[in-house]
């Protein structure tokens, strides 16, 4: 802002020097602003034609002025450049602590319109998650959003490393080839074995080739865009339904799974004795075992076992009630 207002009081002095020449000697146009440009440079050429003491007063003023506005104007700028350089290193900082502190979080790999999507989810769940992006502009705004971000080539181990991938939840692999993505699964599975990698396809001969480089989930876009496109069409009103549940459409419901965790009081309960769905509200739409047995719309007698990942659909409230409930010892 004070950049801007230099820049006009500059064209400003420039106008009224060239009108001052012209008034007090009489000069062309061309020559007055010549005469005012070596006098606000300071550059100091011989005068274009003999001053008058009026003239040579009108000089020194706009001397005055212009060279103080110069300098001044100088003088802000390197303030500027300072004060951006001081907080690309306090930002920095800042970025290695919050880093430091991240333990199952998640990475996504690539800030397109599919990472972007991905982060976006992330960020209405209160996910902790980091972002990897080579587009320095793309980073800057995300500086500025305040989001966890770090520059760089996703496809380098130290940046990964960066990310703390070892300590990582799940990894999206969302960057613009598929080349890329398998480079990128393979190195977070040798960092990580444990790590929950998703890869983004973009045609289906990668598929194959990415599951076999350690992915556990490899998504097209192009093709789930194409079934949701004709399911739209065939059957509206179940795409309609669907759209509610995953929360596209309003956030009203919540779509969720919850994992029985071992010293659960649920463990050995059947569903009938749990109250699940009284006490918190949510509906239970299916359970899968551990031993990965999917049972939808599970009966009262169906026994709840450690490991279960219970699917339930409910208010943002109620799932979270689920939740506790779940986790209750």
């Amino acid at each position: 802002m004070r950049i801007g207002y230099i820049a006009a009081s500059l064209v400003g002095i420039t106008i009224v020097g060239t009108a001052g020449y012209t008034l007090i000697e009489g000069w062309s146009l061309v020559e007055s602003f010549y005469m005012t440009m070596i006098t606000v440079t300071t550059v100091g050429f011989n005068e274009v034609r003999e001053l008058s003491t009026t003239g040579r007063m009108f000089t020194v003023a706009l001397m005055l002025l212009g060279v103080g506005l110069v300098f001044y104007g100088i003088a802000i700028i390197a303030e500027v450049k300072f004060e951006e350089r001081v907080r690309q290193i306090f930002g920095r900082r800042k970025l290695v602590k919050e880093l430091d502190r991240l333990e199952n979080h998640h990475i996504i790999c690539g800030y397109g319109r599919i990472g972007s999507t991905v982060a976006g989810e992330y960020a209405r769940e209160s996910l902790p998650h980091v972002i990897i992006e080579k587009d320095a502009s793309i980073v800057a705004r995300l500086d500025q959003d305040e989001r966890l971000v770090i520059l760089g080539d996703a496809t380098l181990d130290e940046i990964l490393m960066e990310a703390h991938v070892e300590k990582a939840r799940s990894l999206v692999c969302a960057l613009a080839t598929d080349a890329e993505n398998v480079f990128v699964t393979l190195s977070a599975r040798a960092l990580n074995p444990d790590l929950f990698i998703l890869s983004r396809a973009a045609l289906d001969s990668s598929i194959g080739k990415m599951e076999a480089a350690g992915a556990n989930h490899v998504v097209s876009p192009y093709v789930m865009g194409g079934m949701r496109m004709a399911q739209s069409v065939l059957r509206p009103k179940l795409a309609g339904f669907l759209d509610e549940v995953t929360g596209h459409a309003t956030t009203d419901l919540d779509f969720d799974e919850v994992t029985v965790p071992e010293d659960s009081n649920l463990v050995g309960m059947a569903l009938r004795e749990s109250k699940i769905s009284q006490e918190t509200g949510v509906y239970l739409l299916s359970i899968r075992h551990n031993s990965g047995e999917m049972r939808f719309n599970p009966g009262p007698d169906f026994q709840i076992q450690a490991g279960d990942n219970l699917y339930a659909l409910g208010t943002p409230e109620e799932v979270e009630s689920l939740r506790k409930r779940v986790h209750a010892k």
